[in-house]
């Protein structure tokens, strides 16, 4: 047995509908006053799609509420997952540095080692890496004690 909440779980079926509460109709009754304002709605038709926004309980309904209008229509919450950014957008600068360090100094410090006998230069990209690492630690710590999230603070 499935609820009507289960609707769309299954291949081939519509989405569900998105729920929307008190912020939703809140802004969508704001919208509707600016259209008063501007003469798009006369009194009469305000106050139907005023009461309209009061019963609404799911997007779809607010959404046929604005149909014929021009922006502005109320902020609606997305009904998809919120997806994740691409890797590389999250992906902070020391951590693009480290991977490069990694990425380009391991070779370069094995081709060392075996031409040269200077095994040694394996641990210059490693270090470094792990050294960027804990100063960008040491860096976020610090930002979150003094409650400045931005990571690119003011010039």
């Amino acid at each position: 047995m499935h609820s009507a909440d289960d609707r769309g779980s299954r291949p081939g079926e519509p989405p569900p509908e998105v729920r929307i509460g008190t912020p939703e109709r809140r802004a969508a009754e704001a919208a509707l006053e600016v259209h008063l304002g501007e003469k798009r709605l006369d009194p009469d038709e305000f106050e139907r799609r005023v009461r309209a926004c009061r019963l609404a309980r799911h997007q779809t309904e607010l959404v046929r509420i604005f149909a014929d209008l021009p922006a502005p229509h109320p902020e609606l919450p997305s009904a998809a997952p919120a997806s994740r950014a691409e890797p590389d957008e999250d992906m902070p600068p020391v951590a693009v540095a480290g991977c490069l360090t990694l990425g380009l100094g391991l070779p370069v410090a094995v081709v060392l080692g075996v031409v040269y006998g200077t095994w040694w230069a394996l641990a210059v990209p490693v270090a470094m890496t792990v050294a960027m690492t804990y100063i960008e630690h040491l860096r976020q710590s610090a930002r979150r004690r003094t409650g400045n999230s931005d990571p690119n603070p003011s010039d």
